[in-house]
């Protein structure tokens, strides 16, 4: 290792470290002395995570309130950024939120994080086309039982048992804070990017369960015997007809195959 490679090491140890130590190397002038100008890289370092965290999580930001900036610099003391880009720091947060005392004490806040963080993933994911309704269309009804389904690649699909949803439209509106609400059942959110706009929206159990099969590649026949696991037999593939339609609508597939056939 170079001089200065050890000395840029040095350098980051420093900033990182709880307490700022003496570094070797480093002078103060008539301006500020070194323990001082090391302060302001190991400030402007937090300032920045601080910043970069405030843009992902803007409904955390609404849900926490006045706890907000107390949260975040008790994130960043906890996780110094491992990436080289700062927009990934907030990956770490939700479970952060979901397991640090006294964070956990109020499991709305991880709820709510994994909201923001599910929506600006989404925001960033590769593009991927949606299926054109015209090709689903094309498929011989002899062949739909080995119909395959592909969902696209960044979409997720959330559960908890609060009103998030309504923290972050708030905030996306610049509304008046909403009420925080907690549901006795969980509740399910999918959370996926149409086009250039991030959306989500509530889906019942057995949506969230047709779709999670689809995203382990199961056929379009076992899809439809998972439904009629919840509904009666006469109304299962009515509700599985509604429930692709809504799909399609919405540009939640990315693809579809018969059996070995890619398309």
């Amino acid at each position: 290792m170079s001089g200065l490679q050890a000395l840029q090491q040095r350098m980051l140890q420093a900033v990182l470290a709880d307490k700022a130590p003496r570094l070797r190397g480093l002078r103060g002038d008539e301006r500020a002395d070194a323990s001082s100008r090391m302060d302001v890289y190991r400030q402007g370092y937090r300032i920045r995570l601080r910043d970069a965290l405030v843009l992902e999580f803007p409904g955390l930001h609404l849900l926490a309130g006045r706890d907000f900036e107390r949260l975040l610099k008790s994130y960043v003391a906890a996780h110094p950024s491992g990436h080289y880009n700062i927009r990934w720091h907030g990956a770490g947060l939700p479970a952060f939120l979901e397991y640090g005392l006294p964070w956990r004490e109020r499991p709305a806040l991880a709820e709510m994080a994994r909201l923001d963080w599910a929506i600006s993933t989404a925001f960033d994911a590769v593009d991927e086309a949606a299926v054109d309704p015209a090709e689903l269309s094309s498929v011989p009804a002899e062949a739909w039982a080995d119909l395959h389904l592909r969902p696209q690649a960044h979409l997720q699909i959330l559960s908890g048992v609060c009103n998030v949803e309504a923290f972050r439209r708030a905030a996306d509106r610049e509304l008046a804070r909403p009420r925080l609400r907690r549901y006795r059942r969980s509740r399910h959110l999918l959370v996926w990017r149409q086009a250039l706009a991030v959306r989500y929206r509530l889906i019942e159990d057995d949506e969230r369960m047709v779709l999670a099969a689809a995203m382990r590649d199961e056929s379009f026949a076992l899809l439809c015997d998972r439904l009629a696991e919840h509904h009666d037999p006469s109304a299962a593939m009515p509700r599985m007809a509604g429930i692709l339609r809504g799909w399609v609508d919405d540009g939640v597939l990315a693809g579809w195959r018969l059996q070995q056939d890619s398309m």
